[in-house]
């Protein structure tokens, strides 16, 4: 029996499918759920969430979030998510780099707004994610 993955963001669900092997970053490292895992709840670290259905793999980028395991169903809950094949690599690195400089430059001043520094931290984050789930993370 497959294993019923749903992926929700604060805009709604964006994935819901089958799939019979679902691998993940936690802080403790990679994570395998297959068919029949024990139950879990678990911290999800931003990167690649890869899928596996009949034979045939699909890759998606996440930001941060956390994971329940109960009963053959992966709820993913995260900040965002998009499918790897539609992934802009070039725009993904541009507003890296963006974020980049708009942190640095909140953080060289004196009345930092800390909801502005979290919310750069976040764009920078998923983009980095979004890299490295197309593997074309450049520093």
């Amino acid at each position: 029996m497959p294993l019923q993955l749903e992926i929700t963001t604060p805009e709604g669900r964006v994935y819901q499918d089958t799939a019979d092997e679902v691998v993940f970053m936690t802080k403790a490292g990679e994570l395998t759920v297959l068919p029949g895992h024990i139950p879990l709840l678990t911290m999800l670290e931003s990167g690649a969430l890869h899928v596996v259905k009949q034979g045939k793999a699909q890759d998606l980028a996440v930001d941060v979030g956390f994971v329940r395991v109960m009963d053959d169903k992966v709820d993913v809950l995260t900040e965002a998510a998009i499918n790897v094949e539609k992934i802009d690599a070039d725009a993904a690195e541009q507003a890296r780099k963006r974020a980049q400089e708009a942190l640095e430059k909140a953080r060289a001043q004196k009345d930092v707004d800390q909801a502005e520094l979290d919310r750069l931290e976040a764009v920078s984050r998923f983009a980095i994610a979004q890299l490295l789930a197309k593997g074309r993370h450049r520093h």
